[in-house]
């Protein structure tokens, strides 16, 4: 989906134990730009999620768990605009339907 919309995208294994180097290598050097780090349900890697999704506050890199999110994220990417507005929940929910 990401690259679909011409954003260079690095698939990795989010499995720590798998060796180096790894998601969190990546985040620390700074060679990424934003992690997609979504659920499996399985209990290692909800811990290495934790410390994937930690990483990259640390480093203030976006961190998408939802594919909902990343999706009008890239979306937003896509059409180029760099004018953006955001307003609080409630607002958008008392705007009623469009």
């Amino acid at each position: 989906m990401i690259e679909a919309v011409g954003l260079p995208v690095t698939m990795t294994s989010k499995k720590l134990s798998e060796g180096h180097p790894n998601i969190i290598d990546f985040i620390n050097d700074g060679t990424i730009s934003g992690v997609v780090n979504t659920i499996t349900g399985d209990q290692i890697p909800q811990k290495d999620g934790f410390h994937i999704r930690r990483a990259a506050a640390e480093k203030h890199i976006p961190c998408f768990t939802s594919l909902d999110t990343i999706r009008a994220a890239v979306e937003a990417l896509a059409t180029g605009s760099q004018i953006y507005t955001a307003q609080p929940l409630p607002d958008y929910r008392n705007r009623g339907p469009a």
